[in-house]
């Protein structure tokens, strides 16, 4: 029996993402591309994912805080957590199993030592769910392991305090207990569960210790404990009973043979502080909110939830769902555009659409938020189909200096993978009166992993309609050459860490320029973004970009404050 979600993998990579995904995809599994740590996140929080691969091969700290924001979470769903470390890092071996890996791999490393690394990981997540799925001796009013109360129970005990008039203060306490996946990999899980029962049995033994007049100490996950305090309570008497948790773990655990050095981390939530909210569950899912944003810190953090202005942050995303239909029948869905320019000339030649969502009640969205909301809502496919549709509809009414201004839309792994996306965006491009050979479709290299021969075939049936196609967000791997000679493309648009490599060693600044001379030798256009100042504009035209975007020029615009800029840029 083969563990749910462990066919596919995340990969959270801000450098090396393609390669990543390439290896995986050779290993046999499907890959799927988050470049930033919080997307990743929420891109796993809100998946049934169990296999994580953390990148942090020059990231290092980004990489062990998203490491430490996942691992609890990959622990809970008996998952793998494989994080990448540079050669130079691997004394940060230690801190990334405390962060949650369940394994650490250090480069240099060939295809074959990776693909061994992904698939013990997907083997010992799948042993795992067997053995789960094998267990006849849980007992469902009890913690089967540790003979606490279940998470069902405290909530029962919760709701029970709500109700009660008498106990006008509820509190709820959730404890994460970190390094247990680090343990489980370094000693195997007989000796993790051992590490648990000592956790509760030390917890049981100070809630025996303490006052309150009404306590309850139950586990809700994996290593996530969780006590429930009623009364007449008082917060210094809280946050004394929180500071006594995380002092209990300064002694170490000792299992057997082994001295085994934990910590905790507690997210705390009150109806007293939630407008007297009389649903247990909440109070529970908000402590446990609370416990996540404490796992971003140092051990022994504790957090308080505090409501939100804009409303529950646990809603909120479902508010956000909601929303999304209606914004984009409504217009709500603004555009801005950052301007490119074509080093050869000085001239302002084309423009990048970028989308940003106005929402009604909490302004401006970033394009990150707007994103994962169309993608929970299923409305990745509606969204790009409008956002195109508006974009172009906006350029082919632009004239005097943005007359022949070439556009650029971007287009998703969703969008190649709707089997009626050629058609649709012929449709659109009639209805909006663009001339063709002003659009370029933006094609990030992550959409086409899955199948490069049918990626290929939709590329040249678009580029048929006589629109250009750039590949998106290029790096610097093997796989991106190699599908320089595949693809149908017409420029590339190199990804803003290649202007750090520019700015690096000599041997960093010699692949640049041997990626560029490649992609001029296969007659391809060069587009560099992310150029922010004269250093990087200089460095970009010694290396023979041909088209710069970036702060350096200017930052994304409205449609009317465009006109304008572009004037003003062609009169100097």
């Amino acid at each position: 029996m083969a563990a749910a979600g462990v066919e596919q993998i995340l990969i959270v990579s801000p450098r090396y993402a393609d390669d990543v995904a390439s290896a995986v995809a050779v290993s046999g599994f499907t890959p799927i591309i988050e470049r930033r740590g919080q997307s990743a996140i929420s891109r796993f929080t809100d998946s049934q994912l169990k296999v994580v691969v953390v990148d942090a091969r020059g990231a290092l700290e980004p990489g062990l805080t998203t490491a430490a924001a996942l691992g609890p979470e990959v622990e809970a769903r008996r998952g793998g957590l494989l994080v990448l470390l540079s050669r130079s890092d691997a004394g940060a071996a230690a801190a990334a199993q405390d962060a949650g890996a369940t394994s650490v791999l250090v480069s240099p490393f060939g295809g074959e030592a990776f693909g061994n690394a992904v698939r013990l990981t997907v083997r010992n997540t799948r042993r795992l769910a067997d053995v789960e799925s094998q267990r006849t001796d849980f007992d469902e009013d009890r913690d089967r392991l540790t003979g606490l109360a279940s998470g069902d129970q405290l909530q029962d005990h919760v709701a029970g305090a709500l109700a009660d008039a008498a106990k006008p203060s509820v509190f709820v306490l959730a404890i994460g207990i970190g390094r247990i996946a680090a343990i489980n990999a370094a000693y195997g899980r007989g000796v993790a569960d051992q590490a648990l029962s000592a956790v509760a049995a030390r917890l049981s033994a100070l809630v025996q210790a303490d006052p309150a007049s009404a306590l309850w100490l139950a586990r809700l996950a994996a290593a996530e404990f969780a006590i429930g305090l009623s009364g007449e309570l008082r917060m210094t008497t809280i946050m004394q009973l929180a500071d006594t948790v995380i002092a209990c773990f300064a002694d170490p655990f000792v299992i057997g043979d082994h001295v085994l050095h934990l910590s905790a981390r507690i997210g705390i939530a009150s109806n007293v502080l939630q407008n007297n909210v009389l649903d247990a569950e909440v109070l529970v899912r908000q402590a446990s909110a609370a416990l996540s944003e404490a796992r971003t810190g140092d051990a022994g953090s504790i957090v308080m939830f505090r409501p939100d202005p804009m409303g529950d942050p646990l809603t909120r995303r479902a508010n956000l769902v909601a929303d999304l239909h209606k914004a984009i029948d409504d217009g709500d869905i603004m555009l801005i555009y950052q301007p490119q320019l074509t080093l050869g000339n000085g001239r302002l030649t084309g423009v990048e659409a970028l989308a940003r969502w106005d929402h009604r009640l909490q302004g401006v969205l970033p394009a990150e938020t707007l994103l994962q909301t169309a993608e929970a809502a299923d409305l990745a496919i509606k969204l790009g189909r409008h956002i195109r549709a508006q974009a172009m509809a906006e350029a082919a009414r632009w004239n005097g200096s943005l007359a022949d201004i070439k556009l650029s839309v971007n287009v998703t792994a969703a969008d190649l993978a709707d089997p009626g996306f050629t058609e649709a965006l012929a449709a659109a491009i009639a209805n909006s009166g663009l001339s063709c050979d002003r659009l370029m479709l933006e094609v990030t290299e992550g959409a086409l992993i899955g199948d490069i021969d049918a990626a290929a075939r939709v590329l040249e049936g678009l580029r048929a309609l006589g629109v250009r196609i750039a590949l998106d967000d290029f790096g610097t791997g093997y796989s991106s050459l190699f599908w320089l000679a595949r693809l149908p493309v017409d420029a590339i648009k190199i990804d803003r860490s290649f202007m750090l490599g520019l700015m690096g060693t000599a041997r960093e600044k010699m692949v640049i320029r041997a990626v560029i001379n490649l992609a001029k030798d296969l007659g391809l256009n060069v587009i560099c973004e992310g150029v922010e100042d004269d250093e990087q504009l200089a460095a970009a035209r010694a290396v023979g970009c041909d088209v710069i975007q970036g702060y350096q020029i200017a930052a994304p615009m409205r449609s009317t404050r465009l006109q304008q800029f572009c004037s003003d840029w062609a009169s100097v």
